[in-house]
C-alpha cells in the first residue's frame, strides 16, 4: 500500500498520512493522492481545488478557515521544505473542541485537516506547500482566527512573518460559530 494513515491521538478526524517512497538512482517517485485508498481509510471527500503556496523561512500563514456552507477540509504536504502544521477544532459539539493538533511536515507526510477545523502553518525553512481542498474558496465565506489569541493555547515564535490580513483576524471569543 502506498500510504501509512494513522489518526490524531485527541481528534480522530485529523489523520496523519505517510507516503511510501520508490527510490532508485534517478530520484524518487511518490504518490500523494488516491481517491479509493484514502477513502477506504476514512479520507471520504472529493477534492474540489488544489493549492501551491512558498513560504519563506519564519513565515506563518493562519490561521484561516472557511466557513458554512462551504467550509475547507485539506490535505496538506511539502513539496519541499519543513513546517508545522496546525489544525484548530472549531466544531462547537466536539469534545475536542478548540482544542489544536501540531505536525512537522516534510516530504513524504501529508496530514489531513477536516471541515470544521482552522489550519495554519509556520515554515521552518523555505517551503513549497501543496494542498487540496475539499471546497472551493470563497471570498465571502474567508474567516479566521489571530495568532497571537491566548485562548488558543498555540506558542508561536517571536520572529515570524505575518501578513497584515491575519494581523488584523479577530480572536476566537469574537467569532460565531455554526460547525
Amino acid at each position: 500500500m502506498p500510504f501509512e494513515i494513522t489518526s490524531d491521538p485527541l481528534i480522530k478526524d485529523v489523520k496523519i498520512v505517510n507516503s511510501k517512497k520508490f527510490e532508485d538512482n534517478r530520484g524518487f517517485f511518490e504518490e500523494v493522492y488516491r481517491e479509493k485508498i484514502l477513502k477506504d481509510l476514512n479520507i471520504q471527500n472529493k477534492f474540489a481545488q488544489v493549492n501551491l503556496s512558498f513560504s519563506k523561512k519564519n513565515v506563518f500563514r493562519g490561521f484561516h478557515f472557511q466557513l458554512n456552507p462551504a467550509p475547507q477540509g485539506k490535505l496538506i504536504t511539502v513539496v519541499s521544505g519543513k513546517i508545522i502544521d496546525y489544525g484548530i477544532n472549531l466544531r462547537k459539539s466536539s469534545k475536542s473542541f478548540k482544542s489544536h493538533v501540531e505536525y512537522e511536515i516534510t516530504t513524504g507526510k501529508m496530514i489531513y485537516i477536516p471541515e470544521g477545523f482552522a489550519h495554519g502553518f509556520l515554515a521552518l525553512e523555505d517551503s513549497y506547500v501543496l494542498y487540496l481542498t475539499t471546497n472551493e474558496f470563497n471570498q465571502s465565506l474567508d474567516s479566521g482566527i489571530r495568532y497571537d489569541d491566548k485562548e488558543l493555547n498555540i506558542s508561536l515564535p517571536d520572529n515570524i512573518i505575518i501578513s497584515e490580513k491575519d494581523k488584523k483576524l479577530k480572536y476566537l471569543n469574537e467569532l460565531a460559530l455554526d460547525f
